[in-house]
């Protein structure tokens, strides 16, 4: 009995405090409670109009967040975000503590001139009421609410174009975007629950191997009112309503674009230094 009442009192202390995450999203937590549609979609809004979508530790060779602790910090202290593992990893365990039934599954990115590593995006899977959604936190240009997992494919309208979760097979899902009047794969993922561990390899391949795009590249995304901001090694790209609008990206003022546009402040980045 007293070392159950010991053991319980463990688990209680190790329960992540996410009210500074929800204070920083700006959560509505009276008129949002149950778990329904329409508070998850709440949730993924505000989380995505909030946090960016980026890889600065990863091309400033420093270990990602991959705990609660370290990825609250990250969001509210810093005003940072994270990619895939990073963001959808804390997305699910923030609203599996609000009793949401989600599980991870592994994704296989559609690169445009093939195919990614096979399964290294992570997304998620939300179950309510019977109904299967497809949710991601983590990936720089979806729509920010849940995509419907049916038999005759959803289109979800966003200011930033129309995506669709479609059923290949029973198990395979692919989330696909409306461009030059076809549908366009975005990534193939596979409904099956896998624990962040089954991401072991993908991780340490997007964090530390040349052939990573996220080891080549700087990214950093986020989505606004009039559309989605994107900074790279080259470019600000700032696309308000579908126009598109560059911004030369420079030494001089990468460090002013970062905090004008992601309000993130007092950081260096390696490939500008």
């Amino acid at each position: 009995m007293v070392l159950g009442s010991i053991l319980n009192l463990k688990r209680v202390k190790t329960m992540t405090d996410f009210k500074p995450l929800e204070d920083y999203l700006n959560i509505n937590t009276e008129n949002y409670r149950d778990n329904d549609l329409t508070t998850l979609n709440h949730y993924i809004y505000q989380y995505v109009i909030n946090v960016p979508f980026e890889n600065i530790n990863v091309q400033n060779k420093q270990p990602i967040a991959l705990d609660d602790e370290a990825m609250i910090y990250k969001i509210v202290s810093e005003h940072r975000g994270g990619y895939c593992y990073e963001q959808n990893r804390l997305f699910h365990s923030w609203i599996t503590s609000k009793g949401f039934d989600a599980y991870m599954i592994s994704a296989t990115i559609n690169t445009g001139n093939g195919w990614a590593m096979a399964g290294s995006h992570m997304a998620l899977i939300v179950q309510i009421n019977q109904e299967k959604y497809l949710v991601d936190v983590g990936y720089a240009d979806v729509p920010k609410q849940a995509m419907p997992l049916k038999n005759e494919p959803e289109v979800i309208e966003d200011v930033n174009g129309y995506f669709q979760a479609s059923w290949i097979d029973t198990q395979t899902i692919d989330m696909s975007k409306y461009k030059d009047e076809a549908w366009e794969i975005q990534y193939r993922a596979i409904d099956k629950a896998q624990a962040i561990m089954d991401f072991d390899e993908a991780i340490h391949f997007n964090q530390y191997d040349a052939h990573s795009i996220f080891v080549k590249k700087l990214i950093v995304s986020k989505a606004k009112l009039y559309g989605r901001v994107t900074l790279s090694n080259n470019h600000l790209t700032i696309t308000d309503h579908g126009e598109k609008e560059k911004i030369p990206v420079t030494q001089s003022n990468y460090q002013t674009l970062l905090k004008a546009y992601f309000g993130i402040e007092n950081i260096k980045l390696r490939p500008f230094e």
